[in-house]
């Protein structure tokens, strides 16, 4: 080497005294995320669109963009089930009991399983579905069809009321005592509807559409997503709070734990990440390695022990709740 010469970087112990430095200064930037305790990579053709823990939160059915459903053990990713009943994107998926589950794809067409059998026993066409949610006590269905929102009987899928809403559905959420329906609409409005689909109140209206409403289990919340914000209504007051987050796009999907103290959400436009934040600090508890391509859904499992997420790149990730949270941050690599 010419003596004189300028070098490019920190010589060898420099560097190494600056390494700790640069690791800390890389950790502020670079997210401290947790791997899925279990990882399902591409197991829906051109995507995981639905999912959904069945009422022992030991399996979960999923939904794809062809079509397919499947049910999985939770506790080992095992296939243990597989329904061809649909051929367009499954837009909602609800289990009525262990043999039993609600499917629902975009053209309309509702089918009701008998698991024993792997069979459909009821089935309905409606207009365009967008989503589904069951009452409480598992009575009677209702689906966010197009403008409209219909009520219908379970098992049999009898019609039972419905009501148009003058602009397209996005979401739709049963209270858990079963007697308010929130509606939320693509022309802004959040709706609180009686059990018989008449009007109750019009929440304020959030600055951005509200996407998967859900109540807490006390009913005196109402949580959705909406662009880099989680809308949180609190319905005795009548108040709504939008809260920052840390999603770079549109919060598509959000859940809430079944004790109301954590909530789940999942990105999906320029983001795919998944955050289980606490609920009344909105302080995030853990980052879950976000999906390769953009998230469609998340859903807490009714005991809370488990989280799932359902993304466009096909796959769908368990996370165990109970295993301790183990972070890890992908340096850099250095050229040696």
């Amino acid at each position: 080497m010419i003596r004189g010469e300028v070098k490019a970087g920190p010589s060898g112990p420099v560097f190494l005294c600056l390494l700790p430095w640069l690791l800390a200064l890389v950790s502020c930037v670079v997210p401290v995320v947790q791997a899925p305790t279990i990882a399902l990579e591409q197991v829906h053709d051109s995507g995981a669109h639905r999912i959904a823990f069945d009422r022992t939160g030991c399996r979960l059915a999923s939904g794809g963009f062809r079509g397919k459903v499947y049910l999985w053990s939770v506790r080992d990713g095992r296939k243990i089930g597989a329904l061809d009943g649909h051929g367009d994107s499954i837009r909602g998926l609800a289990w009525l009991d262990d043999q039993t589950l609600i499917s629902a794809d975009r053209s309309g067409l509702i089918n009701v399983w008998d698991l024993s059998v792997s069979r459909v026993v009821h089935s309905a066409q409606l207009g365009i579905v967008q989503a589904i949610a069951l009452d409480p006590d598992r009575n009677w269905l209702l689906v966010a069809s197009d403008t409209r929102i219909r009520k219908r009987t379970l098992p049999s899928l009898d019609a039972l009321a419905n009501r148009a809403m003058g602009s397209r559905v996005l979401s739709v959420a049963v209270s858990h005592a079963g007697d308010r329906v929130a509606v939320s609409t693509e022309d802004g409005r959040v709706l609180l509807l009686d059990e018989q689909l008449a009007l109750w109140s019009e929440l304020p209206r959030p600055s951005r559409d509200a996407q998967d409403l859900r109540f807490s289990p006390d009913d005196r919340t109402l949580l959705a997503g909406g662009w880099f914000r989680l809308l949180v209504w609190d319905l005795e007051q009548g108040v709504l709070q939008e809260r920052s987050t840390e999603h770079l796009g549109k919060v598509v999907s959000v859940d809430i734990s079944p004790d109301g103290q954590r909530w789940l959400s999942i990105g999906r436009q320029t983001d795919s990440s998944v955050r289980l934040v606490e609920a009344d600090s909105n302080r995030v508890l853990r980052r879950f390695k976000a999906h390769e391509l953009c998230g469609w859904q998340a859903r807490f499992s009714p005991d809370g022990r488990y989280a799932a997420s359902a993304a466009e790149d096909g796959s769908i990730h368990i996370y165990d709740l109970y295993a301790p949270y183990q972070p890890v941050v992908s340096y850099p690599e250095f050229d040696d």
